[in-house]
């Protein structure tokens, strides 16, 4: 058989353009850009790691990156106008399945009193309210005196913690989940915690990191307990990302638990499940039982026959299309954001946050010098610092933005708007202040309107009250999917 020059040209232009794509430009073992082999001392200089394969945070299940339409989605005349609609866009995220329980707290507070035993005042603030369940005319006492610490409620959500002590507490479960990474792993010994308060309580305040692991300092923890001279990468061992409250558009997303197909939704939703009933309609077994904790009306503050009359379990009712649970109902939920009641058409598109206070450039200088695979003398130190400074520019102070081009009515006086801090006593008085923290999903106690995660109020981020709880959020440092190049 006779093969023309055009049937020949043809195959093997074929075979060019199938071998196209087959094999990724990106190399698992040497540089692409200039021929050197990676994590070979005789043949190279560069030791680096080329896979990755993405971790789950224990308790959270991944939200992927998508768009929506956040705000407003019922009729404005029964609803809140704070949140007006604007399509937006948010990165993909872990989220904890449940709101963090009594038992949670709890396990916070025994590793607080076990590391800083002598110094109680800590232990104490981190402590939640158990007062908020007393009511002038209603007799809670046995809450009082038992939800936070009986077994029987070990699986409730905590109530009675401030938007500042859950800040604290997402911190807390970071360096805990981190060094748990690290013991496992054989990088570090583990030290009870007898002998971490004997250390922290002969040590100065500014030296508590060398004997507390915490993922921001984990270099100067390493070397004091491995030596000056230990050096190991924890790329992509231990979580970059800190636990979090999420932000006001990560909850609203997630509570939806709308499942896109090709990044379009089938409908909008009102709640966390389909319809617009507040009973289940399509499971036989379920039929007729509500679907979420919450106030039925004047008459009917018992509405679900269960072993509570307030807060339920924390894995109470069926989870949203994500897995989460008790997205609307039970407890109201803090999330990231300082309160505006105008921020939607001012904040950005993608990932939309208000509530940033950056660090200043000296603060960033010392995270950049902690980076260094050098390990610096003090006088050396200064003197990086230094030419971060001088060659860099590095003297910024800080900034504190969680007031910028909010035009919000309650941040204004006539016409001028104002900055909270420098307002009189009497101005404060009639404006949201930067402390007012965005809470969302609906409680126990509210009426059947506030389970539209659409809906928002806020409180001072030093409040509590036992209609608050949280739930913990974790960026995903690239993604969920493993990055490993075939």
């Amino acid at each position: 058989m006779k093969i023309t020059k055009n049937i020949l040209g043809m195959m093997l232009l074929a075979a060019v353009l199938s071998g196209c794509g087959s094999k990724s430009p990106v190399s698992l073992t040497s540089s692409e850009r200039t021929g050197w082999d990676y994590n070979k001392p005789n043949r190279g200089f560069f030791n680096v790691k080329t896979e990755y394969d993405g971790k789950v945070p224990p308790g959270t299940v991944y939200i992927s990156t998508n768009s929506f339409v956040k705000g407003q989605n019922e009729d404005p005349v029964s609803s809140p106008s704070n949140d007006l609609k604007r399509r937006v866009g948010i990165d993909g995220f872990f989220m904890d399945e449940c709101e963090v329980t009594n038992i949670n707290w709890r396990e916070y507070v025994a590793w607080m009193t076990g590391v800083y035993k002598h110094d109680p005042r800590k232990v104490l603030l981190a402590m939640p309210d158990e007062t908020v369940w007393r009511q002038e005319l209603a007799y809670n006492e046995p809450l009082v005196n038992n939800y936070y610490r009986h077994v029987a409620y070990g699986f409730y959500p905590v109530v009675g913690v401030s938007w500042e002590q859950a800040t604290d507490y997402c911190k807390w479960r970071t360096d805990r989940v981190n060094e748990r990474i690290l013991i496992d792993n054989k990088i570090i010994e583990f030290q009870d915690l007898e002998t971490v308060q004997q250390n922290v309580e002969n040590a100065e305040a500014a030296d508590y990191n060398k004997y507390i692991f915490t993922t921001q300092k984990r270099l100067d923890y390493l070397r004091e307990t491995n030596g000056e001279d230990f050096d190991i990468d924890l790329d992509g061992v231990i979580f970059e990302a800190e636990y979090r409250l999420p932000t006001e558009a990560e909850w609203e997303f997630a509570a939806y638990g709308a499942k896109d197909y090709k990044q379009n939704f089938a409908e909008g939703k009102t709640y966390p499940w389909e319809g617009y009933q507040l009973r289940e309609m399509q499971k036989k077994k379920l039929k007729g039982q509500f679907v979420a904790n919450f106030m039925r009306g004047r008459g009917d503050a018992i509405g679900q026959y269960q072993n509570s009359s307030r807060t339920m379990p924390v894995d109470a009712f069926v989870p949203n299309e994500y897995g989460l649970y008790n997205m609307a109902g039970n407890v109201n939920e803090w999330v990231l954001d300082v309160y505006r009641s105008t921020s939607n058409d001012l904040v950005n598109e993608l990932s939309p946050f208000r509530g940033n206070v950056y660090d200043s450039d000296s603060a960033y200088a010392e995270s950049i010098l902690d980076k260094l695979p050098i390990v610096l003398e003090p006088e050396a130190r200064d003197s990086m610092r230094n030419v971060l400074i001088k060659e860099k520019k590095f003297t910024v102070s800080g900034s504190d933005v969680r007031s910028f081009r909010d035009g919000d009515i309650y941040s204004v006086i006539g016409d001028s708007i104002l900055n909270y801090n420098t307002a009189t006593p009497i101005e404060q008085a009639t404006m949201i202040s930067d402390r007012a923290r965005v809470y969302k999903g609906g409680s126990w106690k509210d009426r059947a309107i506030w389970l539209n995660p659409a809906t928002r109020r806020w409180l001072d981020q030093g409040a509590r009250s036992s209609e608050i709880g949280f739930r913990c959020a974790m960026s995903a440092v690239g993604g969920i999917k493993n990055r490993n190049y075939k």
